[in-house]
This record gives C-alpha cells, sequence and structure tokens, in this order.
C-alpha cells in the first residue's frame, strides 16, 4: 500500500514512517499541503496521512483541495492534530471528507486500526460534497483563533514566569538588593498613574522596573554588600550594570522595547550620568522616571552603608536634585502620586 504522508514536523513524519513501513507499506513524504498536493496528484497514493497546521498550505485546505479533484477524491484521508479544542476541529475535518481523525501524540494501534477499518470498509462512492465557502472559512477561522489565542496564553505565561525567574535571581544576590526591584516598580507605576499615561506604557514601565537592575547579577557580592561607600575603582566596576543588563536580556525580542530603559536609567537630566551622558528629553522617558524611583527607594531603605531616610526627606532631596539628577515635572508627578498602598 502507497501511503502519502503531509506533516511539516520532521519527528513527527519519522514516526509515522517507522509505523507504516514496518506493516509494509511504501511511504512518502511532504512538509506541507501544497507539496502534497503536488506529490498526490503525480502518484496518487492508496491513502492520506495529513496534519493540521502547516506552512503554505494547513491540513484542511489540503483536504479540501483533495476532494476536489477527481482523481483524489475517493482515497481515504486520515486526519491528525495536536489542533484540538473541542469538537470543533473533527466536525470540520469530516465535514470536508476525511475518513478518520486522530488527536496527536498518536496511537499506533489506533493509526493501524484506522487503516485496516477503511480498507475493509472500500471505497466504492465520491466523498461527502465540500461544503460551502462561507461556512467553512467561518469554522476555519474560529479554529485557529481559539489555537492562535491559545499559543499567545501560553508564551505570555512563559515570559512573565521568566521575568519571576530573572527578578528571583537578582533578589538572591544580596539582602540589600532583595524587593529592590518591586518596590521601584510599585512607585514607579503610581507616578505613571498620577502622570497620566496609557495603561500599555505603564505596563512597560513596570516591565523595566523589575528588570532594571538585572545585571547586578553579574557584579560582584562584595560590592553589593560592602558596609563602606565604594572607592573610585570599585564604583567604576557597578557602573557596568547598566550594559549587563542589556546583555542578559538583549536576546528576548520581549524585552526590546524596554532596553532603552534598563540602559538608560542612570542618566542625569543635565547630562552628568551614566553610562552615555544623555540629558533631558534625549534620555528616554521610563528610564527618567525609573531614575527617580530607585533613587526614592534607594533612600527609604537601608543600606550596608546607611540607614534609610523617612518619605518627606526623601522627597526633599528629589525636589534638591530636580533639574540636575531627576526630571522636574517628574519628580512632581511621582510626590503628587504617594507612596501609599498598591494601585495595581
Amino acid at each position: 500500500m502507497k501511503v502519502l504522508i503531509a506533516d511539516d514536523n520532521p519527528n513527527d513524519r519519522y514516526i509515522l514512517r517507522l509505523i507504516l513501513t514496518a506493516r509494509g507499506c511504501e511511504v512518502r513524504e511532504a512538509e506541507n499541503g501544497r507539496l502534497a498536493l503536488a506529490e498526490a496528484l503525480a502518484s496518487p497514493p492508496d491513502l492520506i496521512v495529513s496534519d493540521a497546521l502547516m506552512p503554505e498550505m494547513d491540513g484542511f485546505r489540503f483536504l479540501r483541495e483533495v476532494k476536489r479533484h477527481q482523481v483524489l477524491m475517493r482515497i481515504p484521508f486520515i486526519f491528525y492534530s495536536a489542533v484540538y479544542t473541542g469538537d470543533n476541529e473533527e466536525k470540520l475535518a469530516r465535514s470536508l471528507g476525511a475518513e478518520a481523525f486522530i488527536v496527536k501524540p498518536m496511537d499506533p494501534e489506533e493509526l493501524w486500526h484506522e487503516i485496516e477499518r477503511l480498507l475493509a470498509a472500500g471505497k466504492s462512492a465520491p466523498s461527502p460534497a465540500v461544503t460551502g465557502e462561507e461556512a467553512y472559512l467561518k469554522e476555519y477561522s474560529n479554529i485557529v483563533v481559539r489555537k492562535l489565542e491559545e499559543k499567545v496564553r501560553e508564551l505570555e505565561e512563559l515570559y512573565l514566569t521568566l521575568t519571576r525567574v530573572l527578578v528571583t535571581t537578582l533578589d538572591a544576590k544580596s539582602p540589600w538588593t532583595k524587593g529592590h526591584s518591586v518596590r521601584v516598580a510599585e512607585y514607579a507605576v503610581r507616578a505613571a498613574v498620577a502622570a497620566g499615561f496609557d495603561v500599555g506604557k505603564i505596563n512597560r514601565i513596570k516591565l523595566a522596573c523589575l528588570l532594571h537592575d538585572i545585571g547586578k547579577i553579574g557584579t560582584y557580592d562584595f560590592l553589593l554588600d560592602k558596609p563602606e561607600r565604594l572607592n573610585n575603582e570599585e564604583f567604576a566596576v557597578v557602573k557596568l550594570h547598566p550594559d549587563k543588563g542589556v546583555e542578559i536580556i538583549s536576546e528576548i525580542k520581549q524585552f526590546s522595547d524596554i532596553i532603552p530603559a534598563i540602559r538608560h536609567h542612570h542618566e542625569w537630566f543635565d547630562g552628568c550620568g551614566y553610562p552615555t551622558g544623555l540629558a533631558g528629553d534625549s534620555i528616554p522617558l521610563h528610564a527618567r522616571l525609573i531614575s527617580i524611583a530607585d533613587s526614592y527607594d534607594a533612600m527609604t531603605a537601608d543600606r550596608p552603608y546607611r540607614r534609610a531616610i523617612d518619605r518627606d526627606s526623601a522627597f526633599r532631596e528629589l525636589r534638591r536634585c530636580s533639574g540636575s539628577q531627576f526630571d522636574p515635572r517628574l519628580v512632581e508627578d511621582f510626590i503628587r502620586a504617594g507612596t501609599g498602598d498598591r494601585c495595581y
């Protein structure tokens, strides 16, 4: 028996080939529906086994095209797929003419049972008519949208988990860094709300705050825990952490838009900061806000070389450095917002 496999996953094709050749079948393969259709028209097989999600032409469209060709329409078609959020996928596949529907991961015995059943039943009549264009497109679109939404949720969860892992790793560096990034995020988000930022911008500010010091993972612990102020040579090492942070997250596409905030959160409004000496509005907005929240938390939390100061004293210090170290408008937004209960 000649069997045509359509699947873009080489591992799945390999498993199918092993199952079928072990039972004496002659197997041909294609990595998408377009190539499989051309292969089937050139030399019609005795059976087609097709995946659902493939590039160029997916399994639903491939099945639809197979059943439209007179020379192919009587060939048994087994649809197998990891796309399964209920009965809709199977109903659509069967309405297009699939004789069997199997959900991945495939059970070899189930597959062979379906093949034997189809061979025993024979194929004496044309397959059911293809459903109307409008109905087909509507149902097909619903299936694809549901699958994409599922993948988006999985990616978002992975994305948030990765962020939590990075922040937890930084917190473990030193008792003095524990909780710092979370507090900075809380302060900055409150100030961003007071400044009237939109939700999308606030969410990116929050993420940038959580990761703003991630480069300190590459900073020596003894510098973070030193009970005295750092000397010039030691401070020069610590000043590398913004660029190290960029190196750490640069390969993660979802973090690309917060890289400027991480790199420039130690720039000063008057141009005397680091790493590049940017000034005024040339400093990314998110970085200007992080700088204020970062400094506020540094003043109001204990450090190895000094005790914390109270809120009002910290506000006075922010105002004193307004226009030199900090953006004056954002300082006022920050102070107006206060530092009370969480706002998100």
